[in-house]
């Protein structure tokens, strides 16, 4: 059964984190500039919470907040929705879809690891479908 770890040694574990501080015009351009949909606001060594696209959507374009002018602390979705290294795959797009969100957060004993994106997880799930074809393909034409 595939695992959250699968997936982090694939695309890797970097996360890109802000602090509160930082206003949501800056986080959306320091998303736009890494090409991801979500940061993960922290302050010291623990994070506090994720700002994702979606939540500039929901609560500061349709609400008519400045994006300047807001801070991301105040828009921040929190608490984190986390996930484990050792999670099944299967499990986190479980959660995912309880939770109704599109990030994930991944701990290891405790401690902020990686991300992992709806995107992520699809994307891992289609390549080991393919994997699967391929290997039904050549056991039944006697290639194997």
């Amino acid at each position: 059964m595939s695992t959250i770890r699968e997936i982090l040694a694939n695309k890797g574990n970097k996360v890109l984190t802000v602090s509160s501080q930082v206003s949501v015009l800056e986080a959306i351009g320091i998303m736009s500039d890494a090409n991801v949909g979500a940061v993960v606001i922290q302050d010291g060594d623990q994070p506090a919470g994720i700002f994702t696209e979606r939540d500039y959507l929901r609560k500061i374009a349709l609400k008519g907040l400045s994006s300047s002018n807001t801070l991301v602390s105040e828009v921040m979705s929190a608490p984190l929705i986390t996930v484990e290294l050792s999670d099944p795959i299967r499990d986190a797009m479980e959660t995912m879809t309880e939770r109704r969100c599109r990030h994930l957060v991944v701990n290891d004993d405790g401690k902020m690891v990686g991300i992992v994106s709806l995107g992520d997880l699809v994307k891992n799930m289609l390549l080991a479908k393919e994997a699967e074809v391929e290997q039904l393909s050549s056991y039944i034409s006697g290639n194997y």
